[in-house]
């Protein structure tokens, strides 16, 4: 009896060195992480101009990811071709853990996946660090506008005219898709550096018609300078819910709900922030956790109720799903996307 309470006291004592130490190699980890961006400076690549929905996220978030690294977020706002040239950059940075990015998901994934010209990462070997949000998008007119509703853009006989920033970005995609999904006759109009731009553009009456994330028109319909007349991407808002969802809109053919539900799958990739490839694994999962803190801290949480920010936290290991599955539509849908880009180009 003796000897195998001797035995048992063994094990269980090899049992808990083992645990310690296991336990102190991941503590350890985190505690190399932790003084490594102790008073380091991280540039955070924004693929966009200054003033923009984007700009804003990281802006809004620095003092809070400072105060949970110790580490001071360099805005370094890098726009161009839709954001091609800003997520480039990312990609090929050096992975040594003082370089991330915010990325528009969608867009850079919808890049991808329609060989976009322009196009030199390969999204599944970013390292991944957290999604901050996905957002419902808003189709808006303005004020005075004739298009009131969506279906009177469905029934117009003349194009509608939409504001875009480039080809390659994911507004220009997803009016493209959309269009064509709603039988909408589009007209795309390109060449605007922000959406805000276009903002300005549709208050004007040079366009007809803007389309963005829910934040970014916020003011706008809070103001009653524009009107939502559609939305997508599968996210319950009360602020919207007299707004029609698009997947829900009489007349749809099977095509179109199809690249209705590509739309929204798409959607869902929202604005991550990503490092380049072969990043430190213990590096970005002290980042992923400081992201999660920031976005659950009080003062955080308040100010983004304020501007209308809806945060949607995913680790990075999950994002990352989201992102493979994106790129693995079926060989048909993915050449009838190509077919209608090629179009609207």
């Amino acid at each position: 009896m003796e000897k195998i309470l001797q035995k048992i006291t063994g094990i269980y004592l090899l049992g808990l060195i083992l645990a310690v130490f296991s336990g102190g190699h991941v503590w350890g980890e985190d505690r190399k992480a932790a003084e490594f961006y102790r008073g380091k400076a991280i540039e955070c690549i924004v693929p966009y101009k200054t003033g923009g929905g984007y700009d804003a996220w990281v802006r809004s978030l620095a003092p809070f990811f400072k105060k949970y690294t110790g580490a001071t977020l360099v805005i370094k706002n890098v726009p161009g071709a839709g954001s091609l040239i800003g997520t480039n950059k990312l990609y090929v940075a050096d992975p040594n853990g003082l370089t991330i990015g915010i990325l528009n998901g969608p867009g850079a994934l919808q890049a991808q996946l329609t060989g976009i010209s322009g196009v030199k990462y390969d999204l599944t070997k970013f390292t991944w660090i957290a999604r901050l949000t996905t957002e419902q998008r808003v189709i808006c007119v303005g004020a005075k506008s004739k298009y009131k509703t969506i279906e009177a853009m469905r029934k117009a006989t003349r194009p509608i005219k939409f504001g875009a920033s480039g080809i390659g970005s994911p507004t220009f995609l997803d009016l493209a898709l959309l269009g064509e999904a709603l039988g909408i006759k589009a007209e795309i109009i390109t060449g605007y550096e922000t959406m805000n731009e276009v903002d300005v553009a549709v208050l004007r009456g040079e366009i007809d018609a803007a389309l963005g994330s829910y934040s970014s028109k916020f003011p706008l319909l809070q103001s009653g300078d524009m009107i939502a007349v559609a939305q997508y991407g599968g996210v319950k808002m009360v602020e919207l819910k007299n707004v029609p969802d698009v997947t829900t809109l009489p007349g749809l053919t099977d095509e179109g709900r199809q690249l209705i539900s590509l739309v929204v799958t798409l959607l869902k990739i929202g604005r991550p922030l990503a490092a380049p490839p072969n990043m430190s694994p213990a590096r970005a999962k002290f980042l992923e956790e400081a992201v999660k803190k920031s976005l659950e801290d009080p003062g955080f949480v308040a100010m983004a109720q304020k501007q209308g920010m809806e945060i949607f936290f995913l680790p990075g290991s999950e994002e990352k799903k989201l992102i493979e599955a994106g790129l693995t539509i079926s060989p048909s849908l993915k050449r009838r996307v190509i077919e209608i880009m090629a179009k609207y180009h």
